[in-house]
């Protein structure tokens, strides 16, 4: 797979989640960002081609790529460090996603548990819509949900599903746990019942009008994250 874009390069040397067999580069562009690019590569012993423009179409499909793209294999699944986990369920639009993960990286929060599907026929799309964060968080791709959100329970995780109904908690009034693994939907299904049943709790968003539309998936993370970040300050 190629990817391009220096973001969507220096994310996929850097974060180590996936094998980069060659960059493709301009030889003609020589600014910080690029030399850097030029230094991890070497520093990683990553093959580095030097190209003229008019061959780098050659190579780079793509008309965003700027000048740098890269060959790189499939992205590993990851296992989770210490802290918060997300569930992402059922977010489809590669680019929706993309903004999701970027939210999570910005504010600290490295696991990201989501729904299985290939996703390697939109990586391209989520380097550059999540601005490398793709390759940067500890992502892994469930088999089972319901089986593995049932085991973090099982390892202290407190569950928070984000779904507004009977039951549903003002999710500013909320003192998080220690340990939470909080689960959004996207906009098509929401949350899937079973999962529902083994949440420790509901949360929902209150909303400042009488707007009777839920927020989309990237609206309702960027408030929970930002909830959580400033608790997990403190």
């Amino acid at each position: 797979m190629t990817i391009e874009g220096a973001i969507s390069v220096k994310a996929a040397i850097n974060g180590r989640k996936r094998e980069v067999t060659k960059v493709y580069i301009s030889k003609v562009k020589k600014t910080k960002d690029f030399n850097y690019i030029r230094k991890i590569a070497r520093m990683n012993e990553i093959p580095l081609m030097e190209l003229e423009a008019e061959e780098l179409p050659e190579y780079l499909k793509g008309k965003s790529h700027g000048g740098v793209g890269a060959e790189v294999s499939s992205r590993k699944n990851d296992e989770f460090t210490d802290g918060d986990i997300f569930y992402l369920d059922g977010i489809e639009d590669p680019f929706n996603l993309g903004y999701a993960l970027r939210t999570l990286y910005a504010f600290g929060f490295m696991n990201v548990l989501l729904s299985e599907r290939d996703y390697s026929n939109m990586e391209p799309q989520l380097f550059k819509s999540s601005a490398g964060a793709y390759d940067l968080l500890n992502i892994r791709v469930s088999r089972n949900a319901l089986e593995d959100i049932r085991s973090y329970k099982d390892h202290g995780y407190h569950l928070y599903g984000l779904y507004r109904g009977e039951g549903s908690k003002d999710i500013f009034e909320e003192r998080f746990a220690p340990k939470a693994l909080i689960m959004l939907g996207g906009e098509k299904r929401g949350i899937s019942s079973e999962l529902l049943e083994l949440c420790d709790d509901y949360l929902y968003i209150p909303y400042g009008s009488d707007f009777r539309n839920a927020l989309n998936a990237c609206g309702a993370l960027d408030v929970t994250a930002t909830l959580l970040f400033k608790q997990r300050k403190k």
